[in-house]
């Protein structure tokens, strides 16, 4: 039953990676587009201790982790977002600007923004953060829930890191950035369709 799912779930996140979502009828393209970045960094930097990362980390997310873009279009898009102001800092260090909104996005979103000739301007002011509360995390609570997640997942997360080769917290990352491009699908379905994306041995993890 649970490969079952895991099937459907990689179905699913397959057709939305080739068809993208329905719903693109923006009154305002320019604030289209603000949300859109929004959306796309909101995820990337999400639980991301300091919420830096290095361009490298941001290419191999996009391309590799959640299948958005091409590892070209990625490097491509990581410059245009500095270039433009809504990325800052250098090849080893790079985070948001400080007035990018917190966005969360719908069910089934795919970023189009790679299509998009021109971007907007940041924000000067961070004025659309949806709850600022809720959303603000320090990064003793980021490694704290990590930890947390770890042990209610039993050894799953420790086996897909052994099988694959990274860290336990980095599969932890890459689960959770899964769970939310996805939508309704549960933390450990994410992890065992990162440990499918990485061709690791699912008999061994499905009853995990």
């Amino acid at each position: 039953m649970t490969l079952w799912f895991l099937n459907q779930a990689r179905k699913s996140s397959e057709e939305i990676i080739k068809h993208g979502t329905t719903n693109a009828n923006p009154v305002d393209m320019s604030q289209e587009a603000e949300n859109e970045i929004s959306m796309l960094l909101s995820i990337s930097f999400h639980g991301v201790e300091g919420s830096v990362l290095s361009k490298g980390d941001l290419v191999r997310m996009w391309s590799l982790d959640l299948q958005w873009f091409s590892p070209e279009s990625s490097s491509q898009l990581v410059e245009r977002l500095l270039r433009s102001g809504w990325l800052v800092g250098s090849d080893n260090s790079v985070s948001p600007n400080t007035n990018v909104s917190i966005v969360q996005p719908e069910l089934g979103w795919r970023p189009f923004i790679d299509r998009l000739e021109h971007f907007p301007s940041p924000p000067n002011e961070n004025i659309h953060d949806s709850n600022p509360k809720e959303n603000a995390q320090d990064p003793s609570e980021v490694v704290v829930k990590g930890n947390s997640l770890s042990g209610e997942l039993g050894l799953l997360p420790i086996s897909i890191s052994k099988m694959s080769g990274l860290d336990r917290e980095e599969v932890i990352r890459r689960a959770k950035r899964k769970r939310m491009a996805l939508g309704l699908v549960s933390l450990r379905m994410a992890m065992l369709l990162l440990a499918r994306e990485q061709n690791l041995e699912m008999d061994d993890l499905v009853d995990l």
